[in-house]
């Protein structure tokens, strides 16, 4: 199980999979909390699970198909930049790379260890174009990626959704099984960024229950 769930991280990227699953998460308690209020009726538990499908696979596909463009277009900038292909200076170039490094390891730097960094970038080889297209179905897996993690969140959801005749026993329980993933999501994530494991889960799990509550009310 372990080992899945490895392979799945590796094709995004634990930043991106946790966006995802944060996405998914927040938007199918937001439909929870909706109903549960009564301000959406649906007909049966199964219509309501299909609406929860549904918008969770429709964030995850604009999600990948951002990622995918952006990440190509960011792709082709960079080897404009980096081969001097443009009018712009050495140093402009320079300082465009470092401002790109930027929500990268690199922050923990100084200013001129990246500007060195960068410097030693400008004179680099770049890949070919067979290595392009190499990168370019990197992309597309990592695509692929956002549209699963998306889709995996709505299982709590469709598991005690159908499996439990109570309507709003369900939705309480779909919540509470929600808020333990996510505390879960939280626990696994807090010694790689260097924070207690606990105090990590609860911030992720309240932060999310807190913003689908306020989206709920102020109509998602």
């Amino acid at each position: 199980m372990a080992g899945h769930i490895h392979n799945l991280v590796s094709m995004t990227g634990p930043s991106t999979a946790i966006q995802e699953i944060l996405y998914g998460f927040i938007m199918a308690l937001i439909f929870v909390n909706a109903a549960s209020f009564g301000f959406l009726t649906f007909s049966g538990p199964v219509e309501f699970v299909l609406v929860i499908l549904g918008m969770n696979a429709t964030w995850g596909i604009i999600d990948a198909i951002i990622f995918y463009y952006m990440a190509e277009f960011d792709q082709r900038g960079y080897k404009k930049i980096i081969s001097g292909d443009t009018e712009l200076s050495r140093d402009q170039r320079r300082e465009m790379l470092v401002d790109e490094f930027s929500g990268t390891p690199l922050d923990v730097l100084p200013d001129d260890e990246k500007e060195r960094i960068c410097e030693g970038l400008l004179d680099r080889k770049l890949e070919s174009d067979e290595e392009f297209r190499e990168s370019k179905k990197e992309y597309l897996m990592s695509s692929i990626g956002c549209v699963i993690f998306s889709l995996l969140t709505v299982i709590p959801f469709a598991v005690t959704i159908l499996l439990i005749e109570d309507f709003q026993q369900a939705l309480l329980a779909s919540k509470i099984l929600a808020s333990a993933i996510l505390f879960f999501v939280g626990y696994e994530l807090g010694p790689r960024i260097g924070v207690n494991r606990y105090v990590t889960g609860v911030f992720l799990m309240g932060m999310s229950l807190i913003i689908a509550i306020i989206s709920t009310f102020t109509g998602g």
